[in-house]
C-alpha cells in the first residue's frame, strides 16, 4: 500500500459529500487505497480552523478519518466540551489521544485502530462510544470517566492491563469477544474493583484468565498508585472484578458464563490466602489461615475444581477409595483382592465391616474412609449439577 507523508494541514486531501436534507454533511478524511502518515501535532481545532472553516463545515457535521497514521500528538479541542460526531477506521495512535478533561456531546467511534498508549481522565462520554476490533498495545487506563450512553469493546485486544479506576457505566459496557493477553498469549488483567455500574456490562466469549496478581495492602499508599497506575494488580482488585463480572452473567441468567468466573474467583481467594498463609509472621494464625479456608479451598479445587469438573470429582472419589482399601486391607478379615469389599467401601451406607473386625483403629479409618468418599459423591453431584 502506498505511503504518504503529510507535513502539514494543507496536504490534506478533504472529501465533502451531503445528505440528503442538506442540514449535515458528511466529510472524509483519508482513503482506504493510501495510508497518511501525519507527522504534526494534530488538533481538530486546527483542522477546522485551517481547512474545514473555509468549506463551510460544521461542527455538527459528522467527520471520518480513514487510514492514517498520527506519529505525534493527537488533540480533539482545547475546550473543555467537544461537538463534531468522529469516525476513525485503520488508523493508528502513537500517543494516546487527548481525552483527559472533557466532555464529548456526540458519537465517537474507533473501528480497526491500534494505540499505543490509552490513558483518559475526568472524561464524560454524553452519547454511543465505541472501539471494534481495536488493539490496546500498552495499558489502557481509564479514571474517572462517565460513560452516560453505551461503550463497546467488541473483538478488541488489550495488550496490556486496563483499569476502570472510579469509572461509571450508566447504561451499557460491551466485552463481546474482547481478548485480554499480549502477543504470546500471557494473560492481561481487567480491573472493575473500583468501577461503579448503573447499567449493566456484557460479556460474550470474551478471553479473560487467571492473570497475574500481586499481594498489596488496601490501606498502603502502593495501593492508591497502583489502582491509578495500573503497572499490578492488587490481588483484592483481582478477585473482585471476577465476581463483579460472574455477578453481572448471573443477572443475565448465563449460568455457564457465570460458573468460569465463579471458579475464578475462588482460585484468586485461595492464592490470597496462600500469600496471607506465607507473609504472616505469627505462627498460630499461619497454622488457622492453613487450616481453615487454605485447606478448604484446596480441598475444594482438587475434589471437582470449584464445581466445575465431573472428572475432578469422580478420580478424586477413586483415588480416596482405593487408598482406603489399601489401609484396611493390613486387617486380616480383609483382602485387598477382594473387589466385593471394595464396592461396598464406595457404598456409603454399607457398614458391614463392623461386623466383621473387632479394632477401634480399624474402626475409625472405616469410618472417616466412608466420610471422605462421602464427600466425593457429594462433590461429583455439585459438578453436575453446575449448570442447574
Amino acid at each position: 500500500m502506498e505511503k504518504r507523508e503529510i507535513h502539514n494541514y494543507d496536504e490534506l486531501e478533504i472529501n465533502t459529500f451531503s445528505k440528503n436534507d442538506g442540514e449535515r454533511n458528511f466529510i472524509s478524511v483519508g482513503d482506504f487505497k493510501y495510508e497518511l502518515n501525519i507527522e504534526f501535532e494534530f488538533s481538530i481545532s486546527e483542522l477546522f480552523k485551517n481547512r474545514f472553516k473555509g468549506l463551510g463545515i460544521k461542527p455538527t457535521d459528522k467527520i471520518e478519518f480513514i487510514n492514517i497514521l498520527f506519529r505525534k500528538k493527537f488533540i480533539f479541542t482545547n475546550k473543555e466540551f467537544f461537538k463534531p460526531t468522529l469516525d476513525f477506521i485503520k488508523c493508528y495512535f502513537n500517543f494516546s489521544p487527548s481525552f483527559r478533561d472533557k466532555v464529548f456531546e456526540n458519537k465517537i467511534k474507533f473501528k480497526l485502530c491500534d494505540f499505543e498508549r490509552f490513558y483518559m481522565n475526568n472524561t464524560t462520554f454524553k452519547e454511543y462510544l465505541e472501539f471494534y476490533n481495536c488493539r490496546f498495545f500498552e495499558k489502557a487506563i481509564i479514571i474517572k470517566c462517565s460513560f452516560d450512553d453505551n461503550v463497546v469493546f467488541t473483538k478488541s485486544n488489550f495488550h496490556g492491563n486496563c483499569l476502570f479506576t472510579y469509572s461509571s457505566f450508566e447504561k451499557l459496557g460491551i466485552f463481546s469477544r474482547a481478548k485480554f493477553h499480549d502477543e504470546n498469549k500471557k494473560p492481561t488483567a481487567l480491573d472493575l474493583s473500583q468501577t461503579i455500574i448503573n447499567g449493566q456490562l456484557v460479556f460474550f466469549e470474551t478471553v479473560l484468565g487467571n492473570y497475574k496478581a500481586f499481594k498489596i495492602d488496601s490501606d498502603s499508599t502502593n495501593y492508591d498508585k497502583t489502582i491509578n497506575d495500573g503497572d499490578v494488580i492488587p490481588m483484592q482488585n483481582k478477585r473482585e472484578t471476577f465476581r463483579i463480572i460472574k455477578d453481572q452473567l448471573l443477572q443475565q441468567n448465563n449460568i455457564i458464563e457465570a460458573e468460569k468466573y465463579g471458579k475464578l474467583e475462588k482460585q484468586t481467594l485461595l492464592e490470597e490466602k496462600n500469600l496471607d498463609a506465607i507473609y504472616e509472621d505469627d505462627v498460630l494464625k499461619t497454622f488457622k489461615i492453613l487450616l481453615s479456608d487454605y485447606f478448604v479451598l484446596k480441598l475444594n479445587k482438587y475434589s471437582n475444581n470449584f464445581k466445575t469438573s465431573w472428572l475432578y470429582a469422580f478420580i478424586f472419589t477413586l483415588s480416596v477409595a482405593f487408598i482406603s482399601h489399601s489401609f484396611l486391607s493390613i486387617s486380616k478379615n480383609y483382602e485387598f483382592d477382594d473387589f466385593i469389599k471394595l464396592i461396598k467401601l464406595i457404598n456409603i451406607t454399607d457398614f458391614s465391616f463392623y461386623e466383621e473386625v473387632d479394632s477401634t483403629e480399624l474402626y475409625i479409618v472405616y469410618f472417616l474412609a466412608k466420610i471422605s468418599i462421602g464427600f466425593g459423591i457429594y462433590q461429583l453431584i455439585q459438578a453436575f449439577r453446575k449448570y442447574k
